[in-house]
């Protein structure tokens, strides 16, 4: 038996014990600090947001209110190269939010090599697609899949979807018209939801050849998809903590262990994550089902294009898939990575690890596609409804081209992008509310990046005409805010003005003819450079056509409520006062009257 002495040696070995793995653990912890703490930010010159919180910029940075008091203001209170404050006493580096136009064309074009996606965005979008989409590869293998989805979305083969594109787009008008009709009271009518239908089949018919009866309120299909899908984003803003892990958890072997930690995400008291892993469990399925039905019609040697549901002809996902098995055996993608970009065309525009290790590229086309469209025709809409002169003027130029076109109202690809009002307005609105706020980058190596309006160094006494960007900084690059700058666009950049577009060269739009390196009008809503969102010719088709079809039946006008657009990966809009009920868009809707009746 054991005495008290001895007893009270063990006490005091198993003490001594816990303090010997708690110095180890803690102390390099400790020194790390200190070592920070005694090294002094490159970026002390910069002005930047206030430290609001010990968790240094990410909370604000993330915030869904921080939309119009954080990021559309930016560059006007801190100047195109903002330093971002890092947290944890320490422990977290700076970053920078950049807008400055040479600095931008450095980090997305000439420079591009040193500024990869960061292990954030790469791990969301990874777990999201299921796989490594074009979102979440870099490098060679990012240069093979772009090559292969290019063609896919080149103007020739968006146009080809026109007469499926109105279909989709009669549907709309004469859901809203039975509305309208079944409302003589007029009834403010969520739009939103009406629109979201639309986006949901435009990309989904015209991206993977797929339909889910969206405009039947029966449809549990389209139900059960479309929560998933208006779940998956926003949550995946509120989870931010957890993003730099994705990456390396997404990659976690064995395989097994992966998907017990993937299933154990619905024990945990975080109803976020498991909001976020139910959308991306409930959005896989469909996209890989799809797949393996295509893949078998092209296996039995059967026409892809006879096949397709898409009648008048290929849709991308078709497409992509034909061209992926004509490809040379180097270029060729395997099936998982073509089902991840399916899928990241859906979303273009999550928290599933189940067989994350098949890297499927489908259900990439759809969630982007569907959650900008939408949330950008609404937009559109808000933004005509106080302006009636403007829905005139645009509803009698899209009448006088369907007259030039034997007044058939379909009108093709060409005269569709032909008409300057219509043009200017989808302009404007993606210039000043770009549906996705910023994206992120890392640093590589140090780099020396040049600025289009030079920083003043209190300390040096002079401006500084260029900047090094240390290896390991973190870079958001300020989508929204780069569109708002009043240096770049002038005095009235945050106003509704579409005839800054008319009858101009494309950098005639900013203030001295400034040049952004977007590949988009000079505007930076689909990005620059060769990470520039390849479905924008898709996404212009929607918005143009849609308009071209609901503006000469129907005037919007405005309710008393208030819309707020909050911000996630996506800007989602909501009544102000009453969050708690989802993304809604309320707008009052006349019929006007066509010439026969």
């Amino acid at each position: 038996m054991f005495s008290l002495q001895a007893i009270a040696d063990l006490s005091l070995d198993r003490v001594f014990g816990v303090f010997a793995v708690a110095a180890i653990c803690f102390i390099p912890l400790v020194v790390s600090l200190l070592q920070r703490l005694r090294h002094r930010s490159p970026y002390e010159f910069l002005p930047g947001p206030p430290l609001k919180s010990l968790l240094g910029y990410l909370p604000e940075l993330h915030s869904e209110t921080s939309l119009k008091d954080y990021h559309y203001t930016m560059t006007e209170k801190y100047g195109h190269v903002s330093r971002l404050k890092g947290g944890f006493f320490g422990l977290q580096k700076d970053a920078l939010y950049i807008t400055d136009p040479l600095a931008l064309n450095s980090i997305l074009v000439r420079d591009q090599a040193f500024f990869p996606e960061s292990i954030e965005f790469s791990g969301l979008f990874g777990v999201i697609h299921h796989g490594n989409s074009l979102a979440s590869v870099w490098g060679a293998e990012h240069k093979k899949q772009r090559k292969m989805l290019n063609p896919v979305f080149t103007a020739a083969f968006v146009s080809k979807l026109t007469p499926m594109f109105y279909r989709i787009a009669y549907q709309l008008r004469d859901a809203l018209t039975s509305a309208v009709k079944n409302n003589p009271a007029g009834e403010p009518l969520d739009i939103l939801d009406h629109l979201t239908r639309t986006a949901l089949e435009l990309i989904s018919q015209g991206g993977l050849g797929h339909t889910f009866n969206s405009f039947n309120r029966q449809s549990e299909e389209f139900e059960q998809f479309h929560e998933a899908l208006k779940t998956v984003l926003p949550m995946s803003g509120r989870i931010f903590f957890v993003l730099p892990y994705l990456e390396s958890w997404r990659k976690l072997e064995p395989i097994w262990l992966r998907r017990f930690l993937s299933n154990a995400v619905y024990y945990l008291p975080w109803p976020s994550a498991r909001k976020f892993k139910w959308g991306v469990d409930t959005m896989h399925p469909v996209c890989r089902s799809l797949f393996q039905k295509k893949k078998q019609i092209l296996r039995e040697g059967a026409s892809l294009l006879d096949e397709s549901e898409n009648e008048d002809g290929k849709d991308l996902a078709t497409l992509l898939m034909m061209a992926n098995s004509e490809a040379e055996e180097e270029d060729r993608m395997s099936d998982e990575v073509v089902i991840a970009n399916m899928r990241y065309g859906f979303v273009l525009n999550i928290f599933s690890c189940q067989e994350a290790e098949r890297s499927e590229s489908s259900s990439s086309i759809v969630l982007g596609g569907q959650e900008t469209t939408s949330g950008a025709l609404s937009r559109l809409l808000c933004l005509m409804v106080n302006d009636h002169d403007l829905q005139t003027r645009l509803r009698n130029e899209i009448n006088g081209a369907i007259k030039e076109n034997g007044n058939d109202p379909e009108l093709d690809y060409k005269a569709l992008n032909s008409m300057p009002l219509l043009d200017a307005i989808c302009r404007e609105a993606l210039c000043l509310f770009s549906p996705v706020t910023f994206v992120w980058r890392d640093t590589s190596e140090d780099c020396t990046v040049p600025l289009q309006f030079p920083i003043f160094d209190k300390d040096l006494g002079t401006e500084r005409n260029q900047i090094t960007i240390a290896k390991g900084t973190p870079i958001y690059i300020g989508l929204a805010a780069a569109n708002r700058s009043t240096q770049i666009w002038g005095p009235d950049a945050a106003e509704l003005k579409p005839e800054r577009w008319l009858g101009k060269n494309i950098a005639d739009g900013t203030a001295n003819s400034v040049k952004m390196p977007g590949i988009f009008s000079n505007i930076l809503t689909f990005l620059g450079g060769g990470r520039a969102c390849p479905g924008m010719k898709f996404a212009l088709l929607e918005l143009k056509l849609v308009l071209s079809v609901l503006i000469p039946r129907f005037e919007f006008e405005s309710t008393p409520e208030e819309i707020d657009w909050r911000m996630g990966i996506t800007v989602v809009p909501y009544v102000k006062g009453k969050e708690n009920e989802g993304p809604h868009v309320p707008m009052k809707l006349r019929l006007v009257p066509s010439a026969s009746e």
